[in-house]
C-alpha cells in the first residue's frame, strides 16, 4: 500500500484535553507530507524500508494525490519560543509568575516538537534498535549472570555469619535470580511472535513477566518480614563473628550492582532494563543496609539486626508492589497522556486533504504500548478506493509511531451521531433499582406532591 498522501498547512491542530475527543476536530483544506519520504532522504543505508503492496485501487489513489513535501504544514515553528528572557515574559504577561511562563513554554516547545518529529519516529526507533538493541541484550544478560554471582557470594557471607540482615540480603539475591530467568524468557517470547496463535503479537507477555517479577520480590519480603519478626521475638542468641571476608563479598556485590546500576540507567527507557535498573538500585540500598545493620548487630546491640531486616523486607515490599500496580494499569487500558492524544490529531488532521474532520481520537495502554482507535470524516461522494487507501494509509503511519501497537482507523461520512452509540450491546439487561435509588424516588414524588397541594 502507498504512503504517498499529503496536504498542505492551513488547517488548524487543535490541542485535546481528554483521552477522547468528543467534538470532530475540522481538517484544513490540505494536510501534511508524507514524513516518511522526508525521512527516507536522510535516513541510514542499513535501514531498508519493507515493500509496500502497491494494488490497482492504491495506483488509481496515488494519481488522485498531489505530493507536497512539507515538514511542518501548519506552520508551528514559528511559535517555539527559545529565547525567552524574564523581562519579555514579564512585559508580554505582567500578571504571571516568571517560573510558569517558564514552565509553560518549555512545555509548549516540547509539544510542537513532538508534533514535527512524529513522522520520522519509525525511521529513527529502527535506527535506535540497530544501534542500541546489543547494549539492550547486554544489559538483561549481564543482570542475569551478575545476579547468579552475587547469590552464591551472599549466601556464603550469609551462612558464614548467622547475620538475619546478610540472609535478607542473599534471599533478595536469589528472587533477583529467579526473576532474571522469568524477564529472560518473557523478554525472548515477545520477540519472537506467533502469526497464528497471537495474531497480534505477544508483546504484552513482557509486561506479564514485570508483575511475575514484582509479586516474587514482594513474597520474599513476606517472608523475611515474618521470619525476622520470629527472630525478633525470640530474644538474644549466639552467632558467629563478622569476619572480614564476608564484608569483603558483600562490598564486591555492592560495586558490581552499582557498576550494572548506572549502565541500566542509560537505557532505562526500554522496560526490561528499567525493571533491572530498579533491581539493581534497591539493591545497593539492601546489600549496604543489611550489611550496616549485621555489622552492628553483631558487635553492639543484637537487635539491631532482626530490625535492620525487617527494614528491608519493607522497602523491598513497598518498592516492587508500586512497581506492580504501575503495570497492571497497562494491561486494564489506561488511557494515553492529552499531549499524546494531541500529537495523534494532529498526524490525523495533516494526513490528507480529503480528511474533513477528526471525530473521535483514543489511545490506551494494551501492555508498554498503546492502542490507537481514530474516527475520521471524509466525503460521502468518494470512491471507496479513495477512502480505504486514505484509511489504510493512516494506519500505517500511526503504527509507524514507536509507542504504537496497533492502530484502527474507522471512516465515516458524518460527525453528528453520538459516539457512544457505536459499541453500544444490542440488548441491555434492566438492573434493579437499589434500595437508595428507591428511597430518593420517593422523596421526590413526596415533595412533588407537597408542592401540587
Amino acid at each position: 500500500m502507498s504512503s504517498d498522501t499529503h496536504t498542505s498547512p492551513n488547517g488548524p491542530a487543535q490541542d485535546q484535553a481528554a483521552g477522547q475527543t468528543s467534538a470532530p476536530v475540522i481538517a484544513g483544506p490540505t494536510a501534511s507530507s508524507n514524513q516518511a519520504n522526508v525521512g527516507a532522504e536522510h535516513r541510514s543505508d542499513v535501514i531498508e524500508r519493507l515493500p509496500s503492496v502497491d494494488n490497482a485501487s492504491s495506483r488509481e489513489a496515488k494519481d488522485d494525490v498531489t505530493i507536497v513535501v512539507n515538514s511542518d504544514p501548519l506552520d508551528l515553528g514559528k511559535h517555539r519560543r527559545d529565547d525567552v528572557t524574564q523581562k519579555q515574559m514579564k512585559a508580554d504577561h505582567p500578571l504571571a509568575k516568571p517560573r510558569h511562563m517558564k514552565k509553560f513554554y518549555t512545555r509548549q516547545n516540547a509539544l510542537i516538537d513532538q508534533f514535527l518529529q512524529s513522522g520520522d519516529e519509525e525511521r529513527l526507533a529502527a535506527l535506535d534498535q540497530l544501534e542500541n538493541g546489543p547494549k539492550v541484550r547486554f544489559a538483561v544478560n549481564a543482570s542475569f549472570v551478575v545476579n547468579f554471582c552475587l547469590f552464591v557470594i551472599q549466601l556464603y557471607a550469609a551462612i558464614s555469619t548467622g547475620s538475619l540482615s546478610l540472609f535478607a540480603t542473599a534471599a533478595d539475591a536469589f528472587m533477583d535470580l529467579v526473576s532474571s530467568v522469568v524477564m529472560l524468557i518473557t523478554s525472548r517470547m515477545a520477540a519472537r511472535p506467533s502469526v497464528y496463535k497471537y495474531p497480534v503479537g505477544r508483546t504484552r507477555i513482557e509486561t506479564i513477566g514485570i508483575i511475575m517479577f514484582c509479586c516474587l520480590m514482594t513474597t520474599v519480603a513476606i517472608q523475611l518480614i515474618i521470619e525476622s519478626g520470629r527472630a525478633l521475638g525470640g530474644g538474644e542468641t549466639d552467632s558467629e563473628e563478622l569476619h572480614i571476608i564476608p564484608i569483603a563479598f558483600v562490598a564486591t556485590a555492592i560495586f558490581c550492582k552499582g557498576s550494572l546500576c548506572i549502565y541500566c540507567f542509560i537505557f532505562r527507557r526500554y522496560p526490561a532494563v528499567h525493571v533491572f535498573f530498579i533491581d539493581h538500585r534497591n539493591d545497593i540500598i539492601v546489600n549496604a543496609f543489611g550489611l550496616a545493620m549485621s555489622i552492628v548487630g553483631s558487635r553492639v546491640v543484637w537487635y539491631v539486626d532482626p530490625i535492620g531486616a525487617i527494614l528491608i523486607g519493607l522497602l523491598i515490599l513497598v518498592s516492587w508492589a508500586a512497581n506492580a500496580f504501575d503495570h497492571v494499569w497497562l494491561l486494564v487500558g489506561k488511557s494515553a497522556p492529552k499531549d499524546y492524544i494531541s500529537k495523534l490529531i494532529y498526524l490525523v488532521v495533516t494526513h490528507d486533504s480529503r480528511i474533513q474532520k477528526v471525530d473521535t481520537c483514543r489511545a490506551y495502554h494494551a501492555g508498554q504500548n498503546y492502542y490507537v482507535e481514530v474516527d475520521i470524516v471524509m466525503d460521502e461522494g468518494l470512491p471507496l478506493k479513495v477512502t480505504h487507501d486514505v484509511s489504510q494509509t493512516l494506519q500505517r503511519k500511526l503504527e509507524g509511531l514507536a509507542d504504537v501497537e496497533r492502530a484502527y482507523v474507522h471512516v465515516d461520512y458524518e460527525s453528528e451521531h453520538d459516539i457512544f452509540e457505536e459499541h453500544k450491546p444490542l440488548y441491555e439487561v434492566t438492573q434493579s433499582k437499589t434500595i437508595k435509588e428507591r428511597v430518593q424516588a420517593m422523596r421526590y414524588l413526596f415533595k412533588k406532591s407537597e408542592k401540587g397541594a
